[in-house]
């Protein structure tokens, strides 16, 4: 499936006093990760011609498990895949690595949301369009690191 690969500098303002990252930051990067691969698969978050109450792709359950800690100045490589595309949801996982060393793994479940007829500040999870699937899963990896 398709696959953005992009590197992350470990700043200190992502460490805790020790110089290790706080975990929160793990879940900002596997958004950041899940956008920009969608993204790059060429799948517009904002409202689109194919549907204009379009709402994005928003996040319905994640997790991660943690293995080893990243310290200040680290270059971390994220590595976000589409594992599974379902009838209304996509599984997005993430894989962060030290060089050759597995940091910590995380996954994101994701819906195709639009406002609802009858409430457009209500969302409804829709059917993933023909298109979407094709994008996403297109067997090819791009690096989206921005330089």
């Amino acid at each position: 499936m398709f696959t953005a690969i992009q590197r992350l500098r470990v700043e200190w303002a992502h460490c805790d006093p020790a110089g290790i990252i706080f975990n929160p930051n793990y879940y900002i990067w596997m958004d950041q990760g899940a956008h920009r691969l969608l993204e790059a698969a060429g799948v517009d978050m904002l409202p689109n011609a194919e549907n204009p109450t379009s709402r994005g792709f928003p996040l319905v359950s994640s997790g991660m498990d943690f293995t080893s800690p990243a310290r200040f100045r680290d270059i971390v490589t994220l590595q976000s895949n589409i594992a599974k595309i379902g009838g209304k949801s996509f599984r997005v996982e993430h894989r962060f690595m030290l060089e050759d060393v597995l940091l910590a793994t995380g996954f994101e479940i994701r819906v195709w949301g639009a406002s609802a007829p009858d409430n457009p500040e209500k969302l409804i999870a829709l059917p993933l369009s023909d298109s979407i699937k094709a994008k996403l899963s297109k067997d090819e990896t791009i690096d989206v690191t921005l330089i």
